[in-house]
């Protein structure tokens, strides 16, 4: 088990509040209704997070992350946005899927499935699938992402949204700190 999961999902999601602000300030949804729906959604994952332990169940916070992806949708679904502010949408989720990685991976394993063995060290086993499984879909999301396990989450988070901030044209005010 990842021996500082809670700070480390809580402090990726502090990277993403403020890129998720500009990117819904950026497309003008900041204000309407969806956009205030959607940051709400976000807080309350985040206040969520902030008071979970690692090794206990985290449906609650599963939940609410899950609310805010489909309230994040709701807002730039319908939106007709170019491939550069696309790529900065792609980031959040990346995110948001690393921080679901990392609250899944160091919580209790599933027992195994009726009828199978169960595994020696079930709960090795679920962090490295669900570590792969996250990689995919963070790759999926933002293809040729350098990720490394000697920079923090955050740290990644924020080089891969000033780089596409960069590549995008972007106001340089919309980089993340």
């Amino acid at each position: 088990m990842c021996k500082n999961a809670a700070p480390t999902a809580a402090s990726l999601m502090k990277a993403i509040r403020p890129t998720l602000v500009s990117l819904l300030t950026l497309t003008g949804q900041a204000e309407t209704p969806n956009g205030q729906a959607a940051i709400a959604a976000f807080d309350a994952a985040q206040q969520a997070l902030e008071n979970w332990k690692q090794g206990t169940p985290a449906e609650n916070i599963l939940q609410l992350l899950g609310d805010f992806q489909t309230a994040f949708n709701a807002v730039v679904a319908p939106l007709n946005l170019p491939p550069q502010t696309i790529a900065l949408v792609n980031i959040i989720l990346a995110g948001v899927e690393t921080v679901l990685g990392v609250i899944i991976a160091n919580s209790p394993a599933p027992p195994a499935p009726v009828g199978l063995k169960a595994v020696k060290e079930p709960q090795a086993l679920h962090q490295a699938t669900v570590a792969a499984d996250t990689v995919t879909k963070v790759h999926g999301l933002v293809p040729g992402i350098k990720l490394s396990r000697f920079h923090s989450p955050a740290s990644q988070y924020n080089h891969a949204w000033n780089k596409a901030v960069d590549a995008g044209g972007f106001d340089p005010s919309l980089k993340a700190a």
